[in-house]
């Protein structure tokens, strides 16, 4: 995937978790600086997912430079921002985030090795 369609795909994914978090805050009122940061956060992690591609690395390896490069971004930006509200309730909610797509992934990986080794059965079988 290149780089256009990684930031599409995470534009997406970012957009549709913030319309969540919003969702369960009552539907706070949103203004343009937020929208950006979304957008900018949102693409900033598409980018960086990139360091999954490095064969060299274990998905473990990955997953925590991407989580500590994502964090510095965020605590950069809301920095520049002028966010006054706890850090250590956005790095809260920034590790939660992380947990649940650990868990979706994880459990995508089984579906798709079970699914492949199935297949993989039903060949041996013809043979």
């Amino acid at each position: 995937m290149d780089m256009v369609q990684r930031s599409f795909k995470a534009l997406g994914i970012g957009s549709f978790i913030y319309l969540l978090v919003l969702l369960f805050n009552n539907g706070a009122v949103v203004d343009t600086s937020a929208i950006v940061y979304v957008f900018l956060l949102s693409i900033f992690v598409g980018i960086s997912s990139y360091i999954f591609n490095v064969d060299a690395l274990n998905f473990m390896v990955c997953l925590l430079i991407h989580y500590l490069t994502v964090n510095i971004f965020v605590i950069v930006a809301n920095k520049m921002m002028g966010y006054s509200g706890s850090y250590s309730h956005l790095l809260t909610s920034i590790f939660l985030i992380y947990l649940l797509a650990y868990i979706v992934a994880t459990v995508n990986t089984k579906i798709t090795v079970k699914e492949l080794n199935q297949q993989l059965e039903k060949l041996n079988n013809k043979s």
